[in-house]
């Protein structure tokens, strides 16, 4: 028998935030003055950051070894002397003011907060974070805005999860339902936290052994279909 949700708990990056876009903006707009904007720069720079979020998941790096440590990584490799704490500081400012949102993700959150709070629940720096939020047209129909820089712990922790169902004024996890891109961040957190999975699967992945999803989808904008049904 399906549950009756009260809330949806929502991912940021690649689901409804194109993350690959703004992080090409703020990228470039970073480091074109060192010399590093060739696509093969871009490139390097995607490899390695995404190497270190999955570090960040396991818990082998923290959330300022990430920021910095993915330019030392990239500056050292195309022999580039910078201060690699400054180049990170200048990228996180700049992908602060990236509000770029996937197709149909406004109208898709638009009708479920129509109906129900979203709390979007987000592995990412703070200042980044809350920047693209506030300048993304979604802002205000968002309720709660949690993220892992300031709760301590990072997806598939189901913390990050929890402290949003508190947010939400107490909800369980039997109330509510998550949805997100990532099988190793937000279908593992979901499960962890005996939370309802909504996959969002653009790409058609095959889900990984041992995880579960309760509904998938391949576009966002089916999302509110999926949530609402079940209200």
């Amino acid at each position: 028998m399906s549950r009756r949700y009260k809330a949806l708990l929502l991912d940021a990056d690649d689901t409804v935030f194109d993350f690959r876009e703004a992080e090409r903006r703020a990228f470039l707009a970073t480091t074109a003055p060192l010399g590093l904007n060739a696509p093969e720069h871009c490139a390097a720079y995607h490899a390695i950051n995404k190497r270190y979020w999955r570090a960040l998941e396991q818990g082998l790096v923290t959330q300022e070894q990430l920021r910095v440590g993915r330019f030392e990584d990239l500056l050292r490799q195309y022999g580039v002397d910078a201060d690699a704490t400054q180049v990170a500081w200048t990228y996180s400012h700049n992908l602060s003011m990236q509000g770029v949102l996937i197709d149909g993700a406004l109208e898709a959150v638009r009708q479920i907060a129509q109906v129900m709070p979203v709390a979007v629940v987000t592995n990412g720096i703070s200042d980044v974070q809350r920047g693209r939020m506030a300048r993304s047209s979604i802002r205000e129909f968002i309720s709660a805005l949690v993220i892992s820089q300031e709760v301590g712990a990072a997806k598939p922790d189901p913390q990050m999860l929890y402290v949003a169902l508190e947010k939400l004024g107490g909800l369980s996890p039997k109330d509510v339902i998550m949805a997100g891109d990532s099988p190793s961040s937000d279908v593992r957190a979901a499960n962890a936290a005996g939370i309802d999975m909504c996959w969002y699967n653009a790409a058609e992945k095959t889900l990984p052994e041992g995880l579960h999803v309760e509904y998938e989808i391949r576009e966002i904008g089916s999302l509110p279909q999926i949530v609402l049904q079940n209200a």
